[in-house]
């Protein structure tokens, strides 16, 4: 017995000796390959880690050295000048090294920096692969230089800004940016015009012929970010009316109109200062109906919570000039269905002080009188803003002599460089 199992103990040592030694054929046959593919992770996050480190000094210079082009008496020389001087500012603050190439061009008012570098291997050096480039570029771009009055959001549809039947948009000292990337996203046809500093189309622009738009807009615009997408929405409270129809002389008050709140029967209603929140229903003044109210601003949440200003009503309203909505006369639920159509179809709604801001609506506007002339600005950031059958609607600039602040991202704000690649 004591015999039997000493021989099985030897055969188990022999061949545990025999496995061992092929463990160890096979594990000295694959270590080059496990060596190589360590070696191919740590360059990878090496590399990586550069590629960062270029592209946010090459992104940094390109924005300062726009802001050049504020200046009347700039050239490409001074702009490239100061992209280069900046990349190698934030290459010297990350530790890094690069040679830069910068360009400018003045008509479109773009600025290119470029930065490669060539990045030692730490590891695959070992395996021939002693060195490898490490290339980024980035353009920086002044959109306009005029202050944004305008921007159409919907980026994969025709007709996001379109005037039709003798319609008008006159923003003579502010820019009108449309995002779609659509043949006809930016559209004036049937004897509509477009008047503004600076026109911009991330797409292309449909017209019937010449004097359609004045100037002749800018086709390859970057899409931009909704410049209001940070703004936060005001607090929504319980009801405090529901399905309010108002066909008296009144005054109302701030608060949450369940149902909408329809104005008409030839009442003239006034706004107490404050939010007014029309929730699951429209706002609507018809048959002779007015409101007026300043320092009033209205969050539209919820489904069929629109605009809807007959041609029989005054519109007289300004925004909020502290607060939640401050400079927000319009806010749109961000969650609200997408396409409710908002009207301002009023023979008298010559005072809109403020920001229209519908991130999921469509903006549209006909009335046979100017609309929003008389306001010191407005404002229109929609996903669509369509015009049609004669209105005129004119957005001014007068910021500085009203007290209601604007928004941030839009306005004189909004022409800061930005970055297009």
């Amino acid at each position: 017995m004591g015999a039997h199992v000493c021989k099985v103990l030897q055969a188990l040592r022999r061949g545990w000796r025999n496995d061992a030694g092929s463990v160890m054929i096979l594990f000295s046959l694959a270590a080059p390959m496990l060596l190589a593919g360590a070696g191919v992770a740590i360059d990878y996050i090496m590399l990586s880690t550069t590629r960062t480190d270029l592209q946010n000094a090459a992104d940094s210079a390109a924005l300062a050295a726009a802001r050049e082009f504020r200046l009347g008496n700039t050239s490409p020389g001074t702009v490239a000048s100061v992209a280069d001087r900046f990349a190698h500012l934030a290459l010297a603050d990350a530790r890094r090294e690069g040679a830069v190439t910068a360009s400018a061009d003045m008509s479109a008012k773009t600025v290119t920096v470029a930065i490669s570098t060539v990045a030692r291997t730490t590891v695959m050096h070992l395996f021939g692969a002693t060195a490898a480039t490490v290339s980024v570029s980035a353009t920086a771009r002044v959109v306009g230089g005029a202050p944004i009055c305008v921007v159409g959001l919907a980026a994969s549809e025709n007709f996001t800004i379109s005037l039709d039947k003798n319609a008008r948009l006159e923003a003579p000292n502010c820019a009108i940016y449309s995002n779609s990337t659509q043949s006809q996203g930016l559209n004036a046809k049937n004897n509509a015009t477009i008047k503004a500093a600076f026109i911009c189309s991330a797409g292309g622009k449909s017209s019937p012929g010449p004097g359609s738009f004045s100037p002749s807009p800018q086709t390859d615009c970057p899409v931009l970010a909704d410049p209001l997408a940070t703004r936060p929405a005001p607090p929504v409270a319980g009801c405090s009316m529901t399905d309010a129809v108002i066909k008296t002389n009144t005054t109302l008050f701030p608060g949450v109109y369940c149902g909408g709140l329809s104005v008409s029967a030839g009442a003239s209603v006034t706004l107490s200062p404050g939010v007014y929140v029309i929730k699951d229903g429209p706002f609507s003044v018809s048959g002779g109906g007015g409101v007026m109210g300043a320092n009033v601003g209205f969050y539209l949440s919820g489904k069929d919570a629109r605009l809807d200003f007959q041609a029989a009503s005054t519109i007289s309203l300004t925004a909020p000039n502290a607060g939640d909505m401050a400079g927000m006369l319009i806010f749109e639920d961000r969650d609200s269905p997408v396409g409710q159509v908002h009207e301002i179809l009023s023979d008298n709604a010559r005072n809109l002080l403020g920001t229209i801001y519908l991130p999921r609506g469509r903006l549209h506007v006909a009335a046979n009188r100017p609309v929003a002339n008389e306001s010191a600005y407005t404002i229109v950031v929609a996903r669509q803003f369509t015009l049609s059958e004669g209105p005129t609607m004119v957005l001014n600039t007068n910021y500085s002599s009203t007290n209601i602040p604007v928004p941030a991202g839009v306005g004189p704000s909004a022409n800061a460089p930005r970055l297009t690649q």
